[in-house]
């Protein structure tokens, strides 16, 4: 496990360090806290990896789905796609707040799957490679309360009492062949603005 210093490091740093991880990999997990930058690191790796992105956002049943959508991953979904067979799971809808239509992935390829669980100790035995955004608190307040409306704020003060009770059961920093201990700077984004 490698660790990078306290401050956001350049996206092109990270897809160096990774390139020579990731030959012949099939699932890379990208894990941190709500505002971390998971989303935008995964959206910017994908192309350049000729990778498909698996979100955990299209797994959680609704704001007290963290656990579950993890549990899912581990025992479901990733088995399936290493036995070479198609992975199915229901979706959420968050503007009905009611469980949505059914979702599909073939196997092949590399996945590269983003959200808080991906990384625990049972999707950590189906991945090649593992990278934990650990970004400042006060970071990741500012790019919420940015990111998303007020009226979602109650359900990100159920979510992070999820997340910590998910870090203390599955400490990243042993799972993670890569942490980022400040983020990511993506090209075209300013430090303040990145990883929202």
């Amino acid at each position: 496990m490698s660790s990078s210093p306290e401050r956001a490091v350049p996206a092109a740093a990270v897809l160096s360090a990774l390139r020579p991880r990731l030959a012949g990999a099939r699932v890379l997990l990208i894990e941190g806290r709500s505002g971390s930058g998971k989303s935008t690191l995964a959206a910017w790796l994908a192309p350049r990896l000729g990778a498909r992105v698996l979100a955990m956002e299209d797994l959680y049943q609704g704001w007290e789905g963290l656990e579950a959508a993890a549990r899912l991953l581990s025992g479901r979904i990733l088995p399936a796609l290493a036995a070479g067979r198609p992975a199915s799971w229901r979706t959420w809808d968050w503007h009905g707040d009611r469980p949505g239509p059914v979702a599909w992935m073939r196997p092949g390829g590399l996945v590269i799957v983003e959200g808080c669980g991906a990384l625990t100790a049972g999707s950590r035995r189906f991945a090649d490679v593992a990278v934990a955004l650990a970004v400042d608190d006060g970071v990741r307040l500012r790019r919420i309360l940015a990111r998303d409306p007020e009226e979602a704020l109650p359900g990100h003060r159920l979510w992070a009492v999820q997340e910590r009770r998910m870090l203390a059961e599955h400490p990243w920093p042993g799972l993670a062949d890569l942490v980022l201990r400040g983020g990511v700077l993506l090209p075209i984004s300013h430090p303040e603005d990145d990883g929202r």
